[in-house]
């Protein structure tokens, strides 16, 4: 028997263009109070250290990952750190934070959306000239849509990960698991499947995008049901599980279809 879910898709209908409301065009501006620290240190593209010690990673924005363990550079990692460490030396340190539903991630940092004196907001400004990836994890999504229009302005501009000589996204022929983890695939969605917690977006055997149900609530517009062969692209962090590849997506902002 179909379920609840696959059978909403069928009278939701294919929409594939996510609009992206008017909010985008306010450059990310804040609506709510700042808060005022000092910047310690930038660690990356993505994370900064405030003079009380706490370590902020950035909402809505994953940068390319600097030099660890025996690994290289990723390309533009040391651009996006020293873009940030610039327009955060520029504000002589002084950032405003706003929090979002979430405080902490899984590794104790502190995620918040970062402005610059000016109300520039640094994750904005690290898409839109493509020196970042956008990703949107619920329930952070204050200030999403803006994101996810400063990459479109950044992919359209072909400027720095989105220049054609780069390889940013990933099919399933030359998918592998990153150190970081972080990547943008491409496939054709073949089977629909589903859990007592999860849809899964099958790419053949070997791949699948996860989408908790507690999450189909931000796929309003559109279910992911219909996107049953279409060829999509989808970004987020791949990992392994029962010899298959996975990576989940919690919004549909980070799913775009090609055809």
């Amino acid at each position: 028997m179909q379920s609840l879910y696959l059978k909403r898709a069928s009278l939701v209908g294919a929409l594939f263009f996510l609009a992206l409301p008017a909010q985008a065009a306010n450059h990310c501006e804040p609506k709510q109070k700042l808060h005022w620290q000092q910047v310690e240190y930038v660690h990356d593209g993505d994370s900064l250290r405030l003079a009380d010690r706490r370590k902020i990673r950035l909402i809505g924005v994953n940068t390319p990952e600097l030099a660890r363990d025996g690994r290289a550079d990723e390309p533009l990692a040391r651009a996006a750190r020293d873009f940030v460490k610039k327009q955060i030396d520029r504000a002589r340190g002084r950032v405003g934070l706003i929090y979002d539903d979430s405080r902490k991630d899984h590794y104790g940092r502190t995620l918040a959306h970062v402005f610059l004196p000016d109300k520039v907001n640094l994750t904005e400004q690290l898409l839109s000239n493509g020196l970042g990836s956008h990703i949107a994890i619920s329930p952070n999504l204050d200030f999403n849509d803006c994101y996810a229009k400063a990459q479109q302005t950044a992919r359209a501009n072909k400027q720095n990960l989105w220049k054609p000589a780069r390889l940013i996204i990933k099919d399933l022929n030359n998918l592998k698991i990153l150190p970081g983890g972080f990547q943008h695939v491409k496939g054709t969605v073949t089977r629909i499947g589903e859990g007592p917690k999860n849809l899964w977006l099958n790419f053949g055997e070997k791949f699948a995008i996860r989408i908790a149900k507690d999450d189909l609530t931000y796929f309003s517009q559109w279910h992911p049901a219909t996107l049953l062969n279409k060829t999509i692209e989808a970004s987020g962090w791949v990992y392994t599980a029962k010899s298959q590849k996975r990576l989940r997506v919690y919004h549909p902002s980070v799913i775009h279809v090609l055809k």
